[in-house]
Formats: C-alpha cells, structure tokens, sequence
C-alpha cells in the first residue's frame, strides 16, 4: 500500500492500515513484526534513468516520461556561505525535493519496493520514502525469518536499495516486535547480513510514536511534552504589555497549538462515546485527564488567570471545549472523513468491516471509529478525491448567471428572454430537509416534483437545493417539445457554483449528476433552438416563480414526496448521508454536552450569576478591547471569577495573615469590598459608576458589560491596588 503524494491519502491513514492489520493479527492469536527501513537521502539520491524505467513499467504514457525527462535533466545548483556564492554545480541525479512532483514521482521510484511481499502473512507499506516492511505469524521467530527473507530474497530490499542508488541506514533501521502486553512470547534480534537489529519497545514512526503493545503511553508522554511546550511559547505571546488580546491568543492556540498536540489524536486517543460519560466523573482515561493539563496552561495565557483557577473556568471562558470533548470533535471528524473515502483507498474496505462488524477483542482504533460513532461509510456519501478538470469548466452545456445584487437579480429575471421557466428550492424545518421543483410553460399547468430528504441531522439544505436543482434538470429533461429556452432559477448562490468548483465537496455527487443530466439533455436535443441557463434569483424578493417553489419545499420537508417513478434516478433511492450534516449533528451534541458538563460544576451557579451566557464567546469580544492593556484584560477577569491577589483570595492560600483590606481596614478585602464599599477608593469609584446607569449596580453591571469594560480598566489603574508585584501571589 502506498500512501502520500495524492488526494486524500494522509499520515492517519497509514497509521490506521498498521494499527489495523496488527489487531487483527493478535485476533487470530498471531503477532506482528515491523521493519521501519529508514533510506538514506532518498530524493537526492534518486537515479533519474531508474525513475524513467519505473515510469514505464508502470504504464505512464510516453508523453508525460519526456515531460518529466526534461524537467529533471540539465540542472544545476549553487551554495552561499555568508558573502560567498559558489560556482554552478551541476546536478545529475535527484528529485527536486519540495517541488509539488517530487512527492508523487517517489511513489513510482520506490514503488518496487512495495511489490516485494508474496504471501498473505507479508506485506509492505509506504509513506513517500518512509517505508515499512510487515510480517505476521504465531511466533517473533518466525516473523523475523519472513522479514529477513524479503529483505535479503533475489528481488528483496536489500536488492531494491542497490539498483535505486537508496543504501538503507542499517544502524537507524527499528524493529519493533507487536505482541499484547499479557504475551509471554519471546523476542529475538533480526540478523540481516552484516547487522543484527534489536527489537525496540518503541519509535517514531510519521511523527507517532508505535510502541510493541500498542498502549501509547509513550506518545501520550510526548504530546503532553508538546502541549507544555506550546503554553509556554502562547505565555510569551500574551506578555502584559504588548501581548496578543485574549481573542486573538485563542485564535493562535486553536488553530496551531491544538493540531499540534492533537495530531493523529483519532489513532492513539479514540474516546469513550459520550453518552457513557458522567456529567461530574467524566469516565476519560487517563491519558486524556493528563492531557487536560496541557490546555490549562493555555487557557491560563488567553484569559490571564492564576493557576488556582478551576479548569471549567478557564475553559468556559475562553470558549474553549473541555479537552477530552475536542478530542471528541477531532476523532469523529476523521471517522466522517474515513466514512467518505473511494473505493479504490486502501482504508475504504477496512472501514466497511469495521463499521459493519463489532468486535470484542483487540479493538483497533479504527473499529472503535466506527463503531464509537455508529458511522456506515455504506450509507454515507462518497467524497471523490480527485478534483474536476478546470480545463473543462468553459465547456458546460449550460451558462450560469449570478447577478451583483438582489435588485439586479429582479432585474434581470423581469427581462428574461428564456420561454420555459423552471424553479428550484431546498428547505428545512422543524429539523427536517426537502427539495422542489416547478416547471412553468405558458398555456399549460405548471409541473411540479417534491422530494422529502430525511432528517437535518443527515442532510443539509445546501444539497436540498443542489436535489431541487436536478429535480428541475428533470423537468426539463421531460419536458415535450423541448428545442427550445430555458431558464433554471434558484436562490441559493452556493449550489450555483457547486457546478463550477474544481474542489471536491459534501454533496458533489449531486453535482455531478446535475453535469452530467445537462451534458444529456444537450445531446438528446441537438438544436441551436436549445438553451439552458441556471440564474440565481434573489429569495423573497417578490419573483413569482421563487415564492411558489418556496412553498413546495417546505412541503417536501415535511415529508412531501413524488412518485419515485418521477423522479430522476439518482432520488428513487434513499440518498446517502451528507459529511457537513453529520458533523453539524455532532457538534449540536458536544455543545449539549459541554453545557450539561457546565451546569453540573460546583462553580457554575456563582458564576452564571455574572454572565449566564457561559460558555460561550462572549466574554472574549467584552474583553479584546484595544483601548485596554493585556494587564488590565488579565485583572477583569480575575475580578470575575474571585481568584485575584486581594488579601481575602491571599489568606485561602495562606500567603497572607489575614483577610483585612490594607487600604481600609475592613475585615474581608474581597472583590465586592474592592468595588463597592472600601472608601479609601471612593473618588475613583464615582468615576467608575458615573458610566453605569443603575443607580445600585451589581457585580454583572459592572463586569458583564462592553461600555464598563474600559472605565472598569481605569478604574483598577487609578487605585494602584495591583501596581506593586505581590511576591505571594501564586503566579499566572
């Protein structure tokens, strides 16, 4: 199996084959051994004439060999040292690493290496140039005479690496021995000529770490390592006096930290399904709890929280999902992914199985994909993964019409020439999806097609309009005496240019029937009389043809549906689940659960009592503010959530006495004393309230609101309260 250098072939999914074979193995009570080759500078090293040969034997047509040919012959480099340039150096081997060919190119250079295995306990797989070498049978001797044979056979690796000019660097080659942790077997070196290779417990092996029982405690290890690593740097992002706004520091975090930390989460970190979870005792492992910790510091550096803040705090303000939830959203968005997969990736039968069968030993992660979240890549959309020829956009048999503006849009379709008029729609209500279509010939009655498409939780209304789009095809198609113009409106711009995208996309496969039927009908007519063009025609705005449309697809979303005879032959089926509404479902569901999780904390009541929108984001538009410094935002939030150095917080934490307010005296210097009632702030008290309209605010009123936020700011400066560094304070 190859992997890499194409479409929808990633990392995870090698990871997934491996992981997959392996448990398999185990089920059969057999165990596996791995060989990770490790080839030493495998594109510059690559033999131009070699690569042409492969090409060849693989059938690439002549053209492309001599376009390729000439891209790699007459190169030439130089090096720069400081102010030194060298001479030209000319290049006489190699593949232009990190040119958008070299990755594919590869595939076909190594790709011999690949045909090595014979037999059903062989095999081999291969990530560009990280290549691996499987074996599998009832005991690790056996398993190290299968790979020392495919690596030393006539035709082995060892004679692959000779002839592609790609030594393999026998001292950095791993072994690793697969067995489960209760096996007893035992595990032997792997004598190849010249070297003798130790089994490793475990490597690093497409940035994750495999170790020989498959525990993953050693990558867990490494993640939380990354996650520390990442706080760390997102601390020095937001420094007090230049830093990042809080909005900003979590854009940062999500979008590179989390990926980071989380990469391949779905291989090594699959978590139990949530309606196994306990609002208070969460049920996660205890990779996960560790991995909370991680995200603490993060949302510690977004918001400016002390470490004593709960971790639910943190997390709910910084509208950020409770770890062990994100991994949640991130495993399920790479089983929706697997569940789209063509046939011809080589995930695609393995997620069938997976999904089709339960089992109850030795899970893969893959099983516990499938099965965790009841995903059937049977009953799921196929998302090709090549894009459409661009070449070919021009050559549409229809022209499309997306007028500027919504005037334009009337304008326009009140001066249209087209004698047939045909109108589509999609809907959804009620947590249901339909589509309709109507056909409008003058002197005779209006047809019309409905199609109900099943719940929202399966079907969005971007392929509802794309359905009424090739409903409205149908009509056309159906339509007597059709040498003639026609015009398909719909008020849905997306599903326009669903037809033009060169990207593949949920619901593209209605989107290639839709070309496909127009590509027909242009054919069957065969008339300069015939035209089609698909016009966007503003909603609501008063167009007669929208209005009626309008009506009949929320009919259909009620369960509206015509004769399957009727309809086109892709709709006399139930259609296939849509990825995007799959996902929108799920996270509909972690929401719901992140706001049960919320409600059942301890901190929630007092806290909901300032900002009952919790969680959500609005505390983080009230805070990145421009006219507040990063200090100030830090303070804000401390005051909200009661965890800041004013002596009664000091003294729960014993870095203090007493609670008593040094200003005043008073026996508790708490937040409300600090805002309301020490007198020794009274003059910057009154410059504080003068911007509150209530007469007697609450702690809401002044810490809930965007027009407080900045006076609230000057209000803490002007008291010098926090100005001096407290040395007991517990740090942030």
């Amino acid at each position: 199996m190859h992997f890499g250098g194409g479409p929808a072939r990633t990392t995870t999914d090698a990871l997934h084959a491996l992981t997959y074979r392996i448990k398999g193995a185990w089920r059969k009570k057999q165990v596996v051994s791995v060989l990770f080759l490790d080839i030493e500078g495998a594109f510059p090293n690559a033999v131009n004439e070699r690569l042409e040969h492969n090409l060849k034997m693989r059938q690439v047509p002549v053209k492309l060999v001599k376009f390729i040919h000439n891209l790699l012959k007459e190169r030439h480099t130089t090096l720069k040292f400081d102010d030194h340039i060298s001479d030209r150096i000319n290049l006489d081997n190699g593949i232009g690493q990190g040119d958008p060919l070299s990755m594919i190119l590869y595939q076909y250079y190594n790709a011999d290496l690949l045909d090595i295995p014979n037999g059903p306990e062989e095999s081999a797989a291969a990530y560009v140039d990280d290549a691996i070498l499987v074996a599998t049978a009832r005991d690790f001797t056996e398993t190290h005479k299968i790979l020392a044979d495919m690596m030393t056979r006539p035709e082995g690796a060892i004679k692959w690496a000779k002839d592609h000019n790609s030594q393999f660097e026998f001292s950095k080659l791993a072994l690793i021995d697969f067995a489960h942790r209760n096996s007893k077997k035992t595990r032997s070196p792997l004598l190849l000529p010249n070297s003798s290779i130790e089994p490793s417990i475990s490597t690093k092996y497409l940035g994750v770490f495999l170790d020989q029982h498959l525990m993953w405690n050693t990558h867990v290890a490494h993640a939380i390592k990354k996650g520390t690593l990442w706080g760390t740097q997102l601390r020095r992002a937001v420094a007090p006096s230049w830093g990042l706004t809080p909005k900003h520091a979590r854009k940062l975090y999500t979008s590179v930290a989390i990926p980071k930390i989380l990469y391949a989460v779905d291989v090594w970190g699959v978590p139990r399904p949530l309606d196994q979870l306990e609002a208070h005792k969460k049920g996660t492992s205890k990779a996960i709890a560790k991995l909370t910790s991680t995200q603490r510091a993060g949302t510690i550096a977004i918001t400016g929280g002390l470490r004593t803040m709960p971790t639910d705090v943190l997390d709910t303000h910084a509208f950020l999902l409770p770890l062990h939830l994100e991994i949640d959203k991130h495993c399920h968005r790479a089983a929706t992914r697997i569940a789209t997969l063509s046939p011809d990736h080589p995930l695609s039968k393995p997620a069938r199985r997976c999904a089709n069968r339960a089992v109850k030993r030795h899970k893969s992660p893959l099983h516990a994909l499938m099965q965790n979240y009841g995903i059937r890549p049977d009953i799921t959309e196929t998302i090709r993964a090549t894009p459409r020829n661009p070449a070919l956009t021009h050559k549409r048999p229809f022209t499309i019409s997306i007028p500027d503006s919504k005037d334009a849009s009337v304008d326009e379709e009140a001066h249209a020439t087209e004698n047939i008029k045909v109108y589509s729609d999609g809907s959804a209500q009620d947590g249901k999806v339909g589509a309709a279509a109507i056909l409008i010939k003058p002197g005779e009655p209006t047809r019309t097609l409905h199609l109900h498409l099943g719940p929202s939780t399966q079907h969005t209304v971007h392929e509802a309009e794309l359905v009424g789009l090739l409903m409205g095809l149908h009509l056309i198609k159906t339509d007597k005496k059709g040498k003639t113009s026609y015009s398909l409106g719909a008020d849905n711009q997306a599903a326009l240019s669903a037809l033009t995208a060169v990207k593949s996309a949920p619901g593209q496969y209605i989107a290639d029937e839709i070309l496909t039927t127009a590509a027909r009908i242009k054919k069957q007519r065969n008339s300069p009389n015939y035209s089609l063009k698909f016009r966007w025609t503003a909603g609501h705005s008063g167009i007669e043809g929208n209005e009626e449309v309008d009506g009949k697809a929320k009919k259909a979303a009620e369960g509206l549906s015509s004769d399957a005879k009727d309809l086109p032959p892709l709709l006399r089926r139930p259609l296939k689940q849509n990825k995007s509404a799959l996902r929108q479902h799920r996270k509909t569901l972690i929401k719901a659960r992140w706001n049960i999780e919320w409600k059942a904390s301890t901190r929630a009541t007092k806290t909901n009592d300032i900002d009952p929108s919790l969680p959500s984001n609005k505390y983080l538009k009230l805070i990145s503010d421009d006219r507040i410094s990063r200090t100030d935002a830090s303070r804000i939030f401390q005051l909200r959530s009661a965890h800041i150095p004013l002596n009664a917080y000091l003294e729960r934490f014993k870095r203090v006495d007493n609670a008593r307010c040094p200003a005043c005296g008073h026996p508790k210097e708490n937040v409300q004393h600090f805002l309301f009632d020490c007198p020794k702030y009274s003059y910057e008290r009154w410059a504080l309230f003068k911007h509150c309209k209530k007469r007697n605010p609450k702690l809401e009123d002044i810490l809930n609101k965007s027009k407080m936020i900045v006076p609230l700011a000057n209000f803490i400066q002007a008291t010098g309260r926090f100005d001096q560094e407290l040395n007991n304070t517990p740090s942030n």
